[in-house]
C-alpha cells in the first residue's frame, strides 16, 4: 500500500522518471532507455530506425511510455535496452552530480548529498537509497527494465555491443525490416570507474547492483564475477 501511495506522488512530482519505454515508428519495437552512455550510444539505432537525430537528445516520431502503457498498447512488442556497467555508470553519475561543479540538483541536496563530497561517499550515499526513491542515474537498471506481463527485453552491455549486435539486428529486422549500422565504438572505462571497482567500494557498488550485474554482465569480466549472488533489489525503506 504505502509502495503504491509513494509511486503515485512520485509520478506526480518526477512525471517522465517511469517513462522509459519508446515506441518506434510501426509499432513493433520499442526501445528502453536508460540515461547516460547507453543513451548515447543508442543514438544511431534510433537514428536509422527514423526514431531521431544521431547527434541530440531529442526522439521524433516515437510515443514515450511507462512500462504499464507500454503493456497495455501494445502487449506482444519486442525491445531492446543498453545496460552499463554499474562502476561505470557510478562513476559518470559522480561526475556530472558532484565533480561537474554545478549546483546540486533539488533531489541530491534533499537526499543527503553534498557539494565535493568523495567517489566513495558517494557510492555509500547511493548504497543506502532504494530504487523506489532513486535519481535514474544510480537508479537500479533492472529495476527500470521491469516489464510485468511483457516479452523481456533483449539488454545489450555497452562493454561488449559487439557480441550480441547480429541479435539485435535480427530482432530489429523482424520487427521493422530495417538494416542496422555496425556497432558504435564503446570508450574504454575512466581511471574513475577503475577506481570505483576496486576494494571495498567495488564491493559496495557489486551489492548495491548485484541484480544489475547478475541479469547484464555474468561473467564479462574479473570484477565483475566477484559479484554476490542476486540479493534483490535494493529496500525500499531506505
Amino acid at each position: 500500500m504505502l509502495q503504491s501511495v509513494y509511486s503515485v506522488y512520485d509520478r506526480l512530482r518526477r512525471p517522465l522518471r517511469n517513462h522509459h519505454y519508446l515506441v518506434l515508428p510501426g509499432g513493433r519495437l520499442a526501445y528502453a532507455r536508460i540515461p547516460g552512455l547507453a543513451q548515447s550510444l543508442a543514438r544511431p539505432i534510433l537514428a536509422a530506425l527514423d526514431a531521431g537525430a544521431q547527434d541530440d537528445g531529442w526522439f521524433e516520431n516515437v510515443e514515450l511510455l511507462t512500462a504499464r502503457e507500454l503493456g497495455r498498447r501494445y502487449p506482444e512488442i519486442a525491445i531492446f535496452a543498453l545496460a552499463q556497467p554499474p562502476a561505470e555508470r557510478i562513476a559518470a553519475a559522480y561526475e556530472t552530480v558532484i565533480a561537474s561543479g554545478r549546483p546540486l540538483p533539488t533531489f541530491y541536496l534533499r537526499h543527503g548529498f553534498s557539494a565535493g563530497m568523495t567517489p566513495e561517499a558517494f557510492v555509500a550515499r547511493i548504497s543506502q537509497i532504494g530504487d523506489l526513491r532513486a535519481d535514474n542515474l544510480f537508479r537500479s537498471q533492472c529495476h527500470m527494465l521491469e516489464t510485468a506481463g511483457l516479452k523481456p527485453p533483449l539488454v545489450l552491455g555497452t562493454d561488449r555491443l559487439e557480441r550480441r549486435w547480429e541479435e539485435l539486428a535480427g530482432l530489429v529486422r523482424a520487427a521493422t525490416g530495417r538494416t542496422l549500422p555496425p556497432p558504435p565504438p564503446c570508450p574504454a572505462p575512466s581511471d574513475l570507474a577503475l577506481q570505483l571497482g576496486q576494494g571495498a567500494t567495488g564491493e559496495r557498488i557489486r551489492r548495491r547492483y548485484a541484480r544489475d550485474l547478475r541479469l547484464y554482465f555474468a561473467g564479462s569480466g574479473p570484477e565483475l564475477a566477484r559479484a554476490p549472488a542476486d540479493q534483490g533489489l535494493a529496500s525500499a525503506r531506505h
